[in-house]
């Protein structure tokens, strides 16, 4: 009996031996602190954005994802600029497109321009007495100021508003619904994106708007 419960209690220490040698050792991941000027530059602000690029790093369960964001804002002209723009002048827009002026009329929303191809730019007056100019099929015209690679975390908050049917509110998805247009090659552009940051710089929230080159 002594030698049977010998052999038990040697078969008890060999298999808590072997599962403890089976355990996988807990690691904790450390990443570096975002740098202080990106952190500035981001933290806590919304930017209108076009995603310029996406990539991944990893595979399955320790696959990473990154967005190049290209942060832009609308061209603006100064008043005095606009509202003195006579036949034969020339204006240019961030894109590299101009066009010479041939004819402009104003009213009560704001200037418009016809160019020497029939091309026709609308001019309307911002609150700060800026313009901002479209195409005259409401195409804004937009500069772009800097581009950056941001992580994209799975608690990300994707707001949806591009179905035109939908007046009320966005509709609150996730990582999968963005990663899923991402894949499907999306045009996210100034036009009907921006994106949010924390106060640290993390990419927090996407906003999808509607727009009719969706």
């Amino acid at each position: 009996m002594k030698k049977l419960a010998a052999i038990l209690c040697s078969l008890i220490l060999l298999c808590a031996a072997f599962s403890a040698s089976a355990e996988v050792p807990v690691s904790n991941l450390y990443k570096p602190n975002m740098p202080e000027t990106l952190r500035t530059l981001l933290g806590g602000k919304s930017f209108t954005a076009a995603v310029t690029g996406y990539d991944t790093t990893g595979e399955d369960e320790d696959a990473k994802f990154y967005l190049t964001l290209t942060i832009c804002e609308r061209d603006r002209f100064d008043a005095a600029v606009i509202e003195n723009l006579a036949k034969g002048d020339i204006i240019t827009f961030s894109d590299g497109t101009g066009a010479m002026v041939m004819e402009v009329t104003s009213d009560e929303f704001g200037v418009t321009v016809k160019g020497g191809e029939d091309n026709v730019f609308v001019f309307s007056k911002e609150k700060d007495g800026t313009y901002i100019a479209s195409t005259d099929t409401e195409n804004p015209f937009y500069a772009e100021v800097f581009a950056v690679r941001v992580p994209l975390e799975k608690d990300i908050s994707f707001l949806d508003w591009s179905d035109p049917e939908n007046l009320e509110a966005p509709e609150k998805k996730g990582f999968d619904a963005l990663l899923d247009l991402l894949l499907e090659k999306t045009d996210f552009e100034p036009y009907n994106t921006t994106v949010t940051f924390d106060q640290d710089g993390k990419l927090v929230e996407f906003l999808y708007t509607y727009s009719p080159w969706n």
